[in-house]
C-alpha cells in the first residue's frame, strides 16, 4: 500500500514538474544572455561611495583681508574737523550704531551698539562719496587707514585744511551685503520623521531663504551655514550655484532653467561653468578640487541650489516589487540588498520559515540565483547572473548594487525541482493520511 502511495506522489510530482515547465514559470530564471558576475569588466561594476571622503570644507569659503577694503554699499562714519559738519558749535557729532538682535545672521559677530565719530555716508554705485568743498571722492578699493590719509591730502592739497592741524576719521558702520536665494530640496526642519530602510518617502517639503551675507562672508559655506548647515542624507552631497546673468529672466528663477542644467550634468554634457557651477562635497582620495576661490564666492542676485537625492534600486522575481531607497554614503553588495528587502538571506523567501506553519515544507530550497538589470551609461541594458550559494564565500559575486538596478530572485533548476517534489509528497500524504 505504501508502495503505490509512493508511485502516486511521483507521478503527479511529475505532471507537476511538466506543466511548471510548459508554463514558463517565472520563478525559474533563463541565463541566456547573462554575464557571471565574476567576469564583469571594472568599468561596469560603478562607483564606491564608501571611497570618497569629505572635502575640506574651509574649500566653500574664501579668504578674509586684513583690512577692510570699501566698496559699493559701505556705510561710513565720517568725520573732519571744522569742514564736516561744517560748524563745531555743538561739539563733535556722534553716530549710534546699533543693529537688531533678532536678526538670524547679520550683523556679524552679534549685535554691533557704539558710538561712531562723523556723519554717515553710503559709498555710491561708482564708489564715490560727495564730501564738501571738494566734491565727489573716490573711496571704493581703498582701505580704512588709506581713505584717511587720501582725504587728508585732498584737502590739504585744495587748501581747505591747514597742514599739521588736520583731523579726519572715519569708521565702518555697517559693511555691505550680497543679497543671494539658497533653494534646498532637503528636509528644512529639524524634528525629521524616520522610515523604515524600505520605505521611500513620496511626502517631501523643501525650503527657500533669501539671506544677506556681509562681505568677505558672502561665498558658499556662510550661505549653507545660514539655511541649515550641510545636505542631509536625503539631499546629494553637492551643492550647485546658478549665477543670476545666466538666468533667461534676469528678474526671477525658472525652475525649467535649473531642471535644463541638471539633466545636461546627469547626461555627461558640459554646462557653461561661468553661469553654473557643481560644487562636489565628497571626492575620491587624491582628486583635485573640481572648483575654485572665486566659484564659491556669492554675487548679488545669485541662487545656491541643494538638491534632492533620487537614487533606488528595484525588486522582482521571487521579491515582492518595491523601490528601495540606497544609502547615501554606504555601498550595499547584492546579499545586503536582498536583506534590506526580506530581512532574510538563507531562510525560505525570507519568511523566517513561516511557510512550514501552513502544514507544508514550502521552499526548503531557497532561491540562490540573481539577475541584476543594469543600465550602462550609454543607454545599454546588461543583466548580470550572480551565484548567491557562491557569494558567501566568493567575494566577486558580491557585486555592488547601484542607482535603478533592478534585482531579481530566482531558483536554478534543481531547486525548483527539489521544492515541487518535497510540495508534492507532502501534500499527497497528508491528503491521504486524512
Amino acid at each position: 500500500m505504501t508502495s503505490s502511495r509512493l508511485k502516486y506522489s511521483i507521478t503527479l510530482c511529475g505532471i507537476g514538474l511538466i506543466l511548471t515547465a510548459a508554463s514558463g514559470c517565472h520563478s525559474i530564471s533563463n541565463i541566456k544572455n547573462t554575464v557571471p558576475a565574476n567576469r564583469l569588466p571594472p568599468q561596469v561594476l560603478g562607483e564606491l561611495r564608501e571611497l570618497k571622503r569629505p572635502i575640506q570644507f574651509a574649500a566653500l569659503g574664501q579668504a578674509k583681508p586684513a583690512e577692510h577694503i570699501i566698496g559699493p554699499g559701505d556705510r561710513l562714519s565720517v568725520y573732519v574737523y571744522g569742514v564736516f559738519p561744517p560748524t563745531e558749535a555743538q561739539g563733535t557729532p556722534l553716530v549710534q550704531r546699533s543693529q537688531q538682535v533678532t536678526q538670524r545672521y547679520y550683523p556679524p559677530r552679534g549685535s554691533i551698539v557704539g558710538p561712531a565719530t562723523g556723519l554717515p555716508v553710503v559709498v555710491s554705485s561708482d564708489g564715490t562719496i560727495e564730501m564738501p568743498s571738494i566734491g565727489e571722492f573716490t573711496a571704493a578699493g581703498l582701505t580704512i587707514p588709506e581713505m584717511i590719509s587720501d582725504l587728508k591730502q585732498t584737502y590739504i592739497d585744495a587748501k581747505i585744511v591747514e597742514e599739521g592741524r588736520e583731523q579726519v576719521s572715519v569708521s565702518l558702520l555697517i559693511p555691505r551685503v550680497t543679497r543671494v536665494t539658497v533653494i534646498r530640496e532637503d528636509t528644512p526642519a529639524e524634528n525629521v520623521a524616520l522610515v523604515s530602510p524600505g520605505q521611500v518617502d513620496q511626502i517631501h517639503r523643501g525650503s527657500g531663504e533669501v539671506i544677506d551675507l556681509p562681505v568677505d562672508e558672502n561665498d558658499v559655506l556662510h550661505a549653507l551655514t545660514v539655511t541649515g548647515g550641510l545636505p542631509g542624507t536625503d539631499a546629494a552631497r553637492e551643492v550647485w550655484v546658478f549665477r543670476r546673468k545666466g538666468l533667461r529672466n534676469p528678474t526671477a528663477v525658472i525652475p525649467e532653467d535649473l531642471n535644463i542644467v541638471r539633466r545636461g550634468y546627469a547626461n555627461g554634457a558640459e554646462c557653461d561653468s561661468e553661469n553654473v557651477i557643481r560644487i562636489p562635497l565628497a571626492l575620491y582620495g587624491g582628486q583635485p578640487m573640481p572648483f575654485s576661490e572665486q566659484d564659491v564666492v556669492l554675487e548679488e542676485g545669485d541662487v545656491v541650489f541643494v538638491p534632492r537625492r533620487s537614487e533606488y534600486f528595484y525588486l522582482g522575481g521571487l521579491l515582492k516589487g518595491a523601490r528601495i531607497p540606497l544609502p547615501r554614503d554606504e555601498d550595499i553588495d547584492v546579499l545586503e540588498a536582498i536583506a534590506l528587502a526580506t530581512g532574510s538571506v538563507g531562510g525560505p523567501l525570507g519568511q523566517s520559515g513561516a511557510v512550514l506553519a501552513n502544514g507544508t515544507p514550502g521552499y526548503m530550497c531557497t532561491p540562490t540565483r540573481a539577475i541584476i538589470l543594469r543600465t550602462l551609461p550609454g543607454g545599454e541594458q546588461l543583466a548580470i547572473r550572480v551565484d548567491l550559494a557562491r557569494a558567501a564565500h566568493d567575494r566577486k559575486q558580491r557585486i555592488t548594487i547601484q542607482p535603478d538596478d533592478m534585482l531579481m530572485l530566482h531558483f536554478k533548476p534543481h531547486e525548483a525541482v527539489a521544492n515541487a517534489f518535497l510540495n508534492t509528497v507532502s501534500l499527497t500524504f497528508l491528503t491521504r493520511g486524512n
